[in-house]
């Protein structure tokens, strides 16, 4: 950490800034989804911020714009208020992996697959998952004992070791983009069927239908997210802006402030 960003309200003065720049990227469309609703570009910008600011300011960054967004543009709000949440958890997925606490992820993804299965359209469609679980496998990797070291230690660009650098940040936008689609789908059916009483088997034409569609729409955004980070992280490693915050919470933020002070006053003297 560098003197600049010591000061406790430096993350919180981030949150504004980036719930700011989340906002104005979801009110971008990306494409049409079901019942006229849009998604939007906040699917590559929830794990960008997550990235940036970690899984606690991150998330918080990406509620906010997400709930300013969503009163602005209605059609935003696929599911709802609920909506949020989906957009949430890519953020969090983004920012709990590159602050090298990976474990839950894998988890995560395991409880919206089981919800989703054991829901009025999961018991109908049943195979609509099969992307999710390809994610949760390559999430496996940052947990896996062999491979998470090399896959954490890349986030930095070293030179000689670009192909590896890119990799890892590919894993972790393909997880955390698709994070947001299965966190989505668990919830989805209850809102869609059981809250707004729509009729299962009929809306279970809408996930037949996306079952090979959001799979290409996710490796896109994950494409798109990736061409961003691997530049900016390049950047910001040779910045003083204490950006990217690995960070858990504003406790561990405060605590690392602190011992960065008596470094660099053990330094000076």
């Amino acid at each position: 950490m560098s003197n600049f960003p010591q000061s406790r309200a430096y993350p919180w003065a981030l949150i504004g800034v980036f719930a700011a720049l989340h906002l104005v990227i979801t009110l971008v469309p990306y494409n049409i989804a079901f019942g006229g609703g849009e998604i939007s570009f906040g699917m590559v910008s929830a794990p960008l911020v997550g990235f940036l600011l970690g899984p606690f300011f991150g998330t918080i960054a990406v509620i906010i714009g997400s709930v300013i967004a969503m009163l602005l543009h209605v059609e935003i709000a696929v599911m709802g208020p609920f909506t949020v949440l989906a957009t949430a958890a890519g953020a969090f997925a983004a920012g709990m992996i590159r602050s090298k606490k990976p474990r839950v992820v894998p988890i995560l993804y395991l409880i919206s697959i089981v919800v989703y299965l054991i829901s009025p359209i999961g018991i109908l469609v049943p195979e609509y998952t099969w992307f999710h679980g390809v994610a949760f496998l390559f999430s496996i990797l940052f947990v896996s004992p062999r491979v998470s070291n090399i896959l954490q230690e890349s986030f930095e660009p070293k030179q000689g070791k670009t192909r590896v650098f890119v990799a890892s940040i590919w894993l972790l936008s393909i997880v955390s983009i698709t994070m947001d689609q299965a966190v989505g789908s668990a919830i989805g059916p209850y809102y869609f069927v059981v809250l707004l009483g729509n009729d299962a088997a009929a809306f279970a034409g809408f996930f037949e239908f996306a079952l090979l569609l959001y799979p290409i729409e996710r490796l896109i955004g994950s494409l798109i997210l990736t061409i961003v980070l691997v530049p900016l992280t390049d950047v910001l490693s040779q910045s003083n802006l204490g950006i990217p915050i690995t960070s858990l919470n504003p406790l561990q933020y405060e605590e690392l402030c602190e011992k960065d002070r008596r470094e660099t006053g053990a330094k000076m003297d």
